[in-house]
């Protein structure tokens, strides 16, 4: 009977018991609404802080990359080799232009596979955004304010997973915006430097991130950060980090997150990485063995260990102007200047043990700058060509003549250190002093506290502006001068011969490309290995005619060359050597040849032969012989010859590209948490 009474009082709505429990379901739904508006005003304030700091390092890095954000294309960042630098970005002004033919890179050395170039960014998402709304010249130079913002955001969010305040984490942020170790590069135009430095700022968080938390997302993030590191060009930067990446066992071991779920996890990055990053990798590794590089076995450039911390507190032009301290006289090698006051406040974090959390981070912090010091030296690299004599793996070590630039890796570790120490200073209860300024009507003291700790802020902002005063003087800009387009035009050709600007005048390259000159020589800083390039019909020469050509004209002071019969972009070579010489058309990976032929022989079209190049006779397929230069037997008769290059690595890496796209949704969206992943 209890029972059946207790029903119906639940089935009464005027019965006691009912009331009250409409009473507490009431309740918990107004304290579930309460947490939620509790939780939501949480959340919009974060969102509010993030926005605002995040607005702040944007209006620091305009202000101080202001000069870049002149849309003028006759106006260009000041720099020697920035011209030569941006001239691949017009792959995406050949793809607007004719699609699939954009694959090969026709301009430059007889050609060769646009995807394969190891110095270059034209694969760098910004920079093909960029490139694509604004074109080339002008895409550059936002891609360059880009990547200022981008190292400040990942300086700034290094500061968040370390636990930094906002007033540490957004001066750090500002610090990176205007340290040597972008703007520096920029004493010589090296645009691709520029922009995988602020990619490798992105890894140092992420890292860190994956190592806390051991999570799936962690894995996803820290993986499409190397990717970008990946395609951000130059290759210097990306060897580098491979280099000093073995810090982060500091991180890993006994870490808050199982060793074996966080090694398995940057497996799991470093593969998703490869695959996000398999339209550059995997046409380059299909064409690595015929890439030949400059070596350096003595490693000139680089500085005893005890000197390389030095370019980061050196403020004086004269000093990286000339060769002391075992430099050359290249500021461009050795601007990493950052100031003595970032550093003193590194070495302040510095103090204390390394046991706890915290600890291990300032360690692997330290351990990582350290390491970078280490290979900057160039010592490892030189002990290895010693000690491995083996002439491919030499000539691969050699070729890294420049690792001086890895000290540019070191800079986001200090400003981090840096910003603990101020974190530090800012929060010390020994800076902050209780005085008594009065007595209160009733007799009684009136005490008041005073923070001397922010008076720091002084010396964080004499830092900004001594950074800015040094290292903005690169950020400048030089209009071309109009007589440069006037001696392009006069190096036009009725066909697709092969011309080259003066030589060594590395402001040329992106102009003449712009103008769809084909450059005999250019400027590159590998050659394709065995390969000669192809010789130059006209030529604009200040020092007296090259071999084989004679003075044509002058256009503005300078002379212009021609070569005579022989250096045609196409032509038959007949049995009785003889020649018929044919009129070539076309753009990057679509070439068509006419030719009109009273003999048959052999057509050869002066453009490096490789794998991916088809080739039609009159609407036929044909077969390519095996030359250097794309060359087919023809017949007698009127024939119409079309060279196409349609290769098979680029789908491939873009199907990889595709599945990893894939992969890292699954993951990402894949539900538990780290802990729950422990098992997975």
């Amino acid at each position: 009977m209890n029972d059946i009474s207790m029903l119906n009082d639940s089935l009464d709505p005027q019965s006691p018991s009912s009331a009250r429990a409409r009473l507490k379901s009431s309740e918990r739904v107004s304290d579930g609404l309460r947490q939620g508006r509790i939780i939501w005003k949480n959340l919009r304030v974060r969102f509010a802080l993030i926005f605002v700091e995040l607005a702040v390092i944007l209006v620091w890095t305009l202000l101080v990359a202001r000069p870049y954000l002149d849309m003028d294309p006759q106006v260009v960042p000041t720099g020697r080799e920035y011209l030569h630098h941006i001239h691949a970005h017009h792959v995406w002004t050949r793809a607007q232009e004719c699609g699939l033919c954009a694959l090969w890179n026709g301009s430059v050395r007889g050609g060769y596979p646009a995807f394969v170039d190891l110095q270059e960014s034209m694969l760098y998402p910004p920079v093909i955004l960029a490139t694509l709304a604004w074109g080339v010249v002008n895409g550059s130079k936002l891609a360059l304010v880009f990547s200022l913002f981008l190292s400040g955001v990942g300086q700034w969010w290094l500061g968040r997973v370390l636990g930094l305040g906002p007033i540490a984490r957004v001066w750090t942020a500002g610090m990176a915006v205007v340290g040597g170790h972008l703007l520096g590069r920029m004493e010589h135009g090296i645009f691709g430097l520029v922009i995988a430095v602020a990619a490798c700022a992105l890894v140092l968080p992420s890292l860190v991130l994956l190592a806390h938390t051991g999570s799936r997302r962690a894995a996803v993030v820290f993986g499409f950060v190397l990717a970008l590191v990946a395609l951000a060009g130059q290759g210097y930067m990306q060897m580098g980090l491979a280099l000093t990446l073995p810090a982060a066992m500091v991180l890993i071991i006994r870490g808050p997150a199982p060793i074996a779920l966080v090694l398995r996890r940057f497996g799991f990055a470093l593969l998703l990485a490869f695959l996000l990053a398999a339209p550059f990798l995997v046409p380059l590794l299909h064409f690595l063995p015929q890439i030949a590089k400059n070596i350096d076995v003595a490693f000139a450039s680089t500085q005893p260990i005890a000197f390389v911390p030095l370019n980061l507190l050196i403020n004086d032009w004269n000093f990286y102007a000339v060769e002391v301290m075992r430099k050359l006289p290249f500021p461009w090698l050795y601007v990493y200047y950052i100031g003595w006051i970032p550093v003193l406040f590194a070495l302040w974090a510095l103090r204390g043990e390394f046991k706890q959390q915290e600890g291990r981070e300032r360690l692997f912090l330290l351990v990582f700058v350290l390491l970078a010091f280490f290979m900057a030296s160039g010592e490892p690299l030189a002990w290895l060509t010693r000690t491995i004599r083996v002439n491919w793996f030499t000539e691969q070590i050699a070729g890294i003549r420049y690792p001086t630039l890895f000290t540019a890796l070191a800079v986001p570790a200090i400003l981090a250190l840096a910003g603990m120490g101020v974190e530090r200073l800012l929060k010390a209860s020994w800076l902050r002093l209780r005085l008594t300024l009065s007595v209160s009507e009733n007799g009684s003291p009136l005490p008041w506290q005073l923070n001397l700790s922010w008076l720091f802020v002084i010396p964080m902002i004499m830092a900004l502006l001594s950074a800015w005063s040094f290292n903005g003087q690169w950020v400048t800009n030089t209009r071309l001068d109009p007589g440069l387009f006037r001696i392009l035009n006069s190096l036009r050709t009725p066909d697709l011969a092969w011309v080259n600007p003066p030589f060594g005048e590395q402001f040329w390259i992106e102009p003449a490309v712009r103008n769809g000159l084909k450059i005999s020589i250019g400027t590159q800083g590998w050659v394709w290995r065995d390969h000669q390039p192809p010789e130059a019909l006209l030529e604009a020469a200040r020092g007296g005619p090259p071999a084989g050509m004679t003075q044509l004209k002058i256009v503005d002071q300078v002379p212009i060359y021609k070569a005579g019969a022989g250096r045609e972009y196409a032509a038959v070579t007949h049995a009785n050597g003889t020649r018929t010489v044919c009129t070539a058309t076309g753009i990057g990976g679509d070439i068509d040849v006419s030719c009109q032929l009273l003999l048959g022989g052999t057509l050869t079209a002066k453009e490096n032969n490789w794998s991916g190049w088809r080739v039609t006779v009159d609407g036929k397929p044909a077969q390519l012989l095996s030359n250097q230069w794309l060359a087919v037997e023809l017949p007698t008769g009127n024939h119409i010859v079309q060279f196409r290059y349609r290769p098979w690595d680029v789908p491939l890496g873009l199907a990889l590209c595709l599945l990893g796209v894939l992969i890292a949704f699954y993951n990402w969206f894949r539900s538990g948490s780290s802990h729950q992943e422990t098992a997975a």
